[in-house]
């Protein structure tokens, strides 16, 4: 029974997130011991939103779709990545406005949807307005690192292929989207079936870029004198 739910998808992010509380459970730092918790809401959204999709597929007269379920990850992810971008980039400069003006950007435009379709229909544009962001935030995040004169092990740094994971996942599945827009309608069905894989390798890509970047957060713990406890 449970087999059926376990798919490439949720596999990736059941593994990160055990690799996670394996590696940030001692880590003393909040902003990143809270990926347990976003990466926990994660994996119960995905197998309940699965659930909820079986059972709107058996009765759709009586069972809402499951979208609303996603709709409110879509909270999650803006508030969980904004702030581990402000953490990260708390070393350069103060990104405190950038992330605040983001975030209200989005709830405004969150709001919007929600009052225009209804919770039933899944937020496009906020979805969309939320990958430009983080697109431009990783982008920061890497001239600031460019820019930075103190050496860095990029091969054992965690801010490092934490940004990686989002800004391939991110612009990768931004590129996929627009591409996905302007099929012509004869050939939608076939690349719909190619872009499923696509979608599932980018997903791969982010969880394991995060799943290493957990680790290497725990080998700087082990190495930093009074960082682990």
């Amino acid at each position: 029974m449970l087999l059926k739910y376990l798919t490439i998808n949720t596999i990736a992010e059941v593994c990160c997130f055990i690799i996670a509380v394996v590696k940030l459970r001692k880590v003393n730092d909040i902003f990143w011991k809270s990926w347990i918790v976003f990466l926990f809401i994660t994996c119960v959204t995905e197998f309940t939103g699965k659930y909820l999709k079986d059972l709107y597929l058996a009765d759709r007269v009586h069972v809402h779709p499951n979208v609303w379920l996603y709709n409110i990850l879509l909270i999650a992810q803006a508030f969980f990545i904004g702030m581990m971008f402000m953490h990260l980039l708390k070393k350069y400069t103060n990104s405190f406005i950038i992330i605040m003006s983001s975030f209200s950007l989005l709830m405004i435009i969150y709001l919007y949807e929600l009052f225009s379709h209804g919770i039933y229909v899944y937020n496009e544009l906020t979805n969309t307005v939320m990958l430009v962001i983080f697109i431009l935030l990783s982008f920061l995040y890497y001239y600031y690192l460019l820019k930075d004169e103190a050496y860095t092990n990029l091969l054992y740094s965690g801010d490092f292929w934490w940004v990686a994971g989002v800004l391939f996942f991110y612009f990768g599945t931004t590129a996929c989207n627009i591409f996905f827009e302007h099929l012509s309608p004869e050939k939608m069905k076939s690349i719909k079936h190619l872009t499923y894989y696509i979608y599932n390798a980018f997903n791969i890509v982010l969880y394991g870029c995060w799943s290493y970047s957990f680790i290497c957060k725990r080998w700087e713990m082990k190495i930093l004198p009074g960082q682990s406890s």
